[in-house]
């Protein structure tokens, strides 16, 4: 049956495509038709047209679907089950693509940043700024050395990972801080305006950057069990044996 599909597969695709354009093509010139005719007959038919080709484009199209993007969702399904597979293989993984999603949200808003350091001028601001892109970068460098593929977790680089957390939230936190007390301050206070909305920008964005390494560091904690999850999944791939074998013959010589 397999091999029956894959030798009537190319056809019918093709019959599906070819199909569906031409009852579109057929179902926009009944429509247009029936625009412009007056009599009852002519009427008639260009409607029995619409119909035929609205069916038409549910056939053709399912036809399409099954014997033209199946090899495309296979081809997906492929590309998802090697993904989990190196999961499989490194779960460490998941909390180090989202420490670098959390690098690329504060990278990406940096000009945000300097313009409101620069703006409010903020004791530790600027420094906070630094820090917090160096240690971003450390962090997943002490990451990958924490766990080394196929040996054991390094203890030492674990704890510094969490060290740096730890100093990219005290810094978060300080840089919000001096953001709230320079709009709120008695003397002269910071106005969010079109001008200034960058700040606004700015305070949202550290706001997700730590919600992102509380998960980060969720994900680390809990490694040890959702990677006994991932490796419940199956990911082999089943493989035919259609029962035929060559016999070998062993002759003396």
């Amino acid at each position: 049956m397999k091999k029956l599909y894959q030798k009537i597969a190319p056809l019918m695709g093709k019959i599906g495509t070819i199909g569906f354009v031409i009852s579109l093509l057929g179902m926009a010139a009944a429509l247009v038709a029936r625009k412009f005719l007056t009599e009852p007959w002519p009427v008639f038919y260009a409607s029995l047209a619409q119909l035929i080709c609205m069916y038409g484009l549910w056939v053709f199209g399912a036809l399409t679907v099954v014997f033209r993007f199946r090899s495309l969702l296979a081809a997906c399904w492929e590309i998802i089950r090697k993904g989990i597979v190196a999961l499989k293989r490194n779960p460490s993984l998941i909390p180090l693509l989202m420490l670098l999603a959390s690098f690329m949200v504060y990278s990406l808003n940096l000009t945000h940043m300097s313009d409101t350091t620069a703006l409010i001028q903020g004791k530790g601001m600027g420094l906070c700024q630094f820090c917090m892109m160096l240690f971003n970068m450390l962090a997943m460098l002490c990451m990958l050395n924490a766990f080394p593929r196929r040996k054991k977790v390094n203890i030492p680089m674990l704890a510094l990972v969490f060290v740096m957390f730890a100093i990219l939230v005290y810094c978060d936190i300080h840089y919000l801080n001096g953001i709230t007390a320079a709009l709120n301050r008695e003397v002269s206070p910071i106005k969010l305006t079109k001008e200034t909305e960058y700040i606004a920008h700015a305070f949202n964005m550290l706001v997700t950057y730590q919600t992102m390494l509380y998960v980060t560091a969720g994900l680390v904690v809990t490694l040890p069990i959702y990677s006994k999850l991932i490796r419940k999944i199956k990911t082999s791939v089943a493989v035919e044996d259609n029962g035929e074998m060559a016999q070998i013959e062993i002759s003396e010589e």
